[in-house]
């Protein structure tokens, strides 16, 4: 795999995300705010999902 440096490596990112602000409460999509990864952390983009 070639190696990709990101022009958000070290800084805050805006992405989507389904959150539940409680159990057994429904997903929102919702914007939220992810930090640089700390110390031993790693920041992933995830291109594709299925079920």
């Amino acid at each position: 795999m070639s190696s990709n440096n990101s022009s958000t490596a070290g800084t805050v990112i805006k992405c989507k995300a389904a959150v539940a602000w409680s159990a057994k409460s429904p997903l929102k999509i919702e914007e939220v705010e992810v930090s640089p990864p700390g110390k031993g952390e790693v920041r992933m983009k995830n291109l594709f999902t299925a079920l």
